[in-house]
Order: structure tokens, then C-alpha cells, then sequence
């Protein structure tokens, strides 16, 4: 497998087609307006394509690849990666990645369909402030602008954000609390998220920025805005459907994590059995203790879920303590004195 230049990422259309079609943030990528990394078993004529893009992996092409582009696969893909296969990959997924532990993650794809009624956007209460995304905000630099410049970080330049990104997001007193933003833009298409701070959820919040910004992504002539979530997440499915957003299709990734995004997503059962899962993962993957203590916690099997934490740290984990103080899978051992005294501990670790 040959890492390629990209200007030439033109070279993996035809091989990436399918995928393109389902993922906006690999048009992008080759578009070259988001970051990301494409390889090619053969640049000039390539059967087997991987685009990565963040933590996501996306595999393309004819899975009956030689046994050495298996093994560059093997290099190339690492075992925290969430992997898209086109479905044929999938019987073949365990000679092209190490991570023999990865679990599928169903996933729906929504979109809007030209048309569609949207609702009426109602205004929020005393202290909220309703803005755009732009460079207007940042040069304000509101209290919280930490979330949307990781976003910015995920494009190829600040100006690229600027010029093709589209997003509004909710102040409170000051403070960016709830945002919905583009992912990616390629040609007339876009990806759309949203996120809500905790305190502020169920306020309507998240469903009033990602109604505005689905109609200015309109009003600026992308018509093809798609929305991505777990097919877990019933609260970004409910939001995605009551701002005119329908059904496309169903996918699935596969990753050795948590197939969920909030409390609540996961039934208890579901929760032990993953946890079970992931300590077993554990004993070749040593930061699969990370989702089992989640697992754990979201079964409210607290002894389990320190323990879990207690063999990550002492494990070669090279995570940081910030990372499991803010894991929504933790969140009910926030304020444990037992919680609090390992992440003091790995912080001793990390000096």
C-alpha cells in the first residue's frame, strides 16, 4: 500500500464511488477541504483504496487483494481506528486489521429531501443568544470556543473553514452551550452535526441551531445535507426527523468502543455484555479497559467500573486522565472520591 500525494488523490474516485456515495467527509477528503490521508495497493491502477480521516478509516475496493496488500492494510489501519468497509470487506476484515475484538456499530444515514417542511424556529428564553458560525464569533471569542476550534482543526486551513463551513450555535450568558456545524462540504453536499452541552439538553436547543443551519445550507445551494448518527442515538434520530430530515439508508462500522454516544442509549444487559466484551479485549488490547469501565458504569456496576479503571492506568495505556473525566460513559462516577483518586493517581503517572 503507497500513501499518495494529493493532488493525486483524483486517482481513488473510481475505487472509493461507493463510499463516497454514503460518506461526505471522503468526498472531502479528495477534494483536499478536509485533513485526511488516502493509500492506494497500486496508484496506477488502484483495486484497494483506505481514506482516513481522524479516527475513521474507510476501505474500499476488491477484498481478494494479495497477501501483501493485506499486510499493508495490517500497517496502515490501527486497532483504536472506527472502520467503514464496503459490506464485501466485512468476512475479510480480520487479514486486512489487527483489531480481532471490533464490533459492529449500526449507523443510519439521514437526509433532507428537497422540500420538506422544516419547523418554525422558536426563540429561546432571557440570556440565550442565537449566532453564526463565522469569523465574526470567533473574533468575539465567546466563553467555550474550544469545541468549535477543534472543529476548525479538522479542515485544511482555517480559510477553507471559513469559506465553506456553515453552522449556528446557542450562547448562554456568554458561553457557547449548543452548536450544530457542517462537517464536511463536498460539491452540493454536506454532513451536519450537533451538539448540546449536558446542562442544556431537552430545551429545544440542538434542534433550533441544526434547523438554521440546514436552512442556510440550502439558502447556499447544498442541497444534499446528510446527518450521521448511531442507530442507538434516539435523540439525534427524534431531532433529525422533526427538521425535516428522512431515512436514507443503514450502514455499519466496526470499532472496539462503546456503540453509543449518551446515557441511556444502551440497555444494562446490553452494557454487561459489552463490558464482558471489551475486558476480554483487554488481554491484547490494553485500552479496551477504557470502554469496559464505560460499559460498566452504564450498567451501574460501580466496583466494576473502577476496577476497570484501576488496570487501565497501571496498564502501557498512553491516555490522559482529562480523557476519562470527560467520558459521557462516566459521567455517574464524577464525583466519586474513589473515581477522583485515580485520575489524581494517573496524573502523579504522567509528571
Amino acid at each position: 500500500m503507497q500513501k499518495i500525494e494529493q493532488e493525486a488523490y483524483w486517482v481513488a474516485q473510481t475505487t472509493l464511488t461507493e463510499l463516497t456515495s454514503i460518506h461526505v467527509a471522503v468526498a472531502s477528503v479528495l477534494d483536499g477541504t478536509i485533513d485526511g490521508e488516502v493509500w492506494l495497493d497500486d496508484p496506477a491502477n488502484p483495486q484497494v483504496a483506505v481514506v482516513a480521516n481522524g479516527d475513521a478509516y474507510y476501505l474500499a475496493g476488491n477484498p481478494d487483494a494479495e497477501a501483501e496488500t493485506l499486510g499493508g492494510l495490517r500497517e496502515i489501519i490501527p486497532d483504536w481506528a472506527y472502520v467503514f468497509a464496503e459490506p464485501h470487506w466485512v468476512p475479510c476484515l480480520p487479514k486486512a486489521w489487527s483489531n480481532a475484538f471490533a464490533i459492529p456499530h449500526p449507523r443510519i444515514r439521514m437526509g433532507y429531501v428537497a422540500g420538506a417542511a422544516r419547523p418554525a424556529v422558536r426563540q429561546p428564553g432571557p440570556g440565550f443568544e442565537i449566532l453564526p458560525i463565522d469569523r465574526a464569533l470567533f473574533d468575539r471569542n465567546p466563553g467555550n470556543l474550544e469545541v468549535l476550534e477543534d472543529c476548525v482543526e479538522g479542515w485544511t486551513s482555517p480559510e477553507a473553514f471559513f469559506n465553506l463551513a456553515v453552522g449556528y450555535c446557542a450562547l448562554y450568558d456568554g458561553r457557547i452551550v449548543s452548536h450544530s456545524l457542517t462537517d464536511s462540504v463536498s460539491g452540493q453536499r454536506c454532513e451536519v452535526g450537533v451538539g448540546t452541552e449536558s446542562g442544556f439538553r431537552r430545551q429545544g436547543l440542538g434542534r433550533m441551531v441544526a434547523s438554521m443551519t440546514i436552512a442556510e445550507c440550502v439558502r447556499r445551494g447544498l442541497h444534499g445535507v446528510e446527518w450521521h448518527s448511531h442507530a442507538s442515538n434516539k435523540g439525534s434520530i427524534a431531532i433529525g426527523g422533526s427538521i425535516g430530515l428522512s431515512e436514507l439508508d443503514r450502514h455499519v462500522a466496526y470499532s472496539c468502543r462503546l456503540p453509543a454516544e449518551n446515557v441511556g442509549d444502551l440497555s444494562p444487559d446490553h452494557c454487561r455484555d459489552l463490558a464482558a466484551h471489551f475486558e476480554r479485549a483487554s488481554e491484547q488490547i490494553s485500552w479496551s479497559r477504557f470502554h469496559a469501565a464505560g460499559a460498566r458504569a452504564l450498567a451501574d456496576d460501580r466496583e466494576g467500573a473502577l476496577a476497570n479503571v484501576r488496570l487501565l492506568i497501571e496498564s502501557d495505556w498512553e491516555g490522559e486522565a482529562e480523557w476519562l473525566e470527560e467520558f459521557w460513559a462516566l459521567q455517574t462516577l464524577a464525583n466519586d472520591p474513589a473515581f477522583r483518586a485515580l485520575l489524581a493517581r494517573k496524573r502523579e503517572l504522567d509528571l
